[in-house]
């Protein structure tokens, strides 16, 4: 098992609803792709991951557990980005802990 974690931003088209109501079907229009945002550790295939998605743990562990895991099929993915450590000063006396 790798010890190396990577935190990574995935940006994805989600499937999403058109109408909610008896719509004729010529009036229904294209709205485009449902862009979605995504951040959390990357779990490769073998440790958590599944095969032919990009898999996202919110949450880790020092026992090694991992939780809130969403699959985001490869298909799907619009783009993604490894975030770096860096240092961010939260105000943490301020109710939202707003940077």
């Amino acid at each position: 098992m790798s010890d190396e974690k990577k935190a990574v931003m995935v940006v994805w088209a989600d499937a999403h609803a058109g109408p909610e109501q008896w719509s004729p079907r010529n009036e229904i229009e294209d709205d485009g792709e449902y862009m979605v945002q995504s951040i959390g550790w990357l779990l490769q295939v073998g440790e958590g991951g599944k095969d032919k998605h990009i898999s996202l743990a919110q949450s880790w562990t020092q026992a090694d557990d991992v939780d809130h895991v969403i699959h985001i099929p490869l298909g799907m993915v619009r783009s993604s980005v490894t975030l770096h450590p860096g240092v961010v000063d939260l105000d943490l006396t301020h109710p939202s802990g707003t940077v």
